[in-house]
């Protein structure tokens, strides 16, 4: 029997199997990239607001976005919470609809 399929942003049709393995995938690298930045932030962070460095918007913006990560990633794994939430249903629904006969 062929595993269901669902449509992801209406673009890649995919598996639960699949789908599951690349949400789990999104959280690990989201843990990863919140690490790296926990150990590599205050250095950096030292050395982007030296009082001696002419100012620089883009620095500014940097500093702001960088002083954020944490914030950022939260928000990008409730969206993701949220997708997993909705596609899963779909998935039901349609593995429900299969076993049914329709």
């Amino acid at each position: 029997m062929e595993p269901v399929r669902v449509k992801v942003y209406g673009l890649f049709s995919l598996t639960r199997r699949r789908y599951l393995i690349q949400a789990i995938a999104g959280v690990a690298t989201a843990m990863v990239v919140l690490i790296a930045w926990y150990f590599a932030w205050p250095p950096m962070h030292e050395r982007l607001t030296r009082p001696e460095l002419p100012p620089s918007a883009f620095r500014t913006f940097l500093v702001a976005v960088l002083n954020n990560v944490p914030w950022i990633l939260m928000a990008a794994l409730a969206y993701k919470m949220a997708e997993v939430y909705f596609v899963l249903r779909i998935f039901a629904r349609k593995e429900g609809t299969k076993a049914s006969g329709k």
